[in-house]
């Protein structure tokens, strides 16, 4: 297995909101765990929420965009 080393600052140099962040990288894993096949051959022996970490380092990981001001606003 592959180690990861990467921290929150490298998630939200990626994508503003670390917690959007989060959600995106465990929604790929739910996907990679019902659908191995759907990974790329160098990533497969890994567990889904470090391959999911990986594509999403690697850019490889479609997010939407999130409107950072709107969800910071309150109601």
């Amino acid at each position: 297995m592959k180690k990861i080393d990467y921290g929150i600052d490298d998630l939200e140099q990626r994508i503003p909101n670390k917690y959007a962040a989060i959600i995106a990288i465990a929604s790929r894993a739910k996907k990679i765990l019902d659908n191995p096949g759907d990974v790329d051959e160098s990533l497969r022996k890994n567990k889904p929420v470090v391959a999911a970490i990986l594509e999403f380092m690697q850019d490889k990981l479609k997010y939407p965009e999130f409107n950072i001001k709107k969800i910071n606003e309150e109601d």
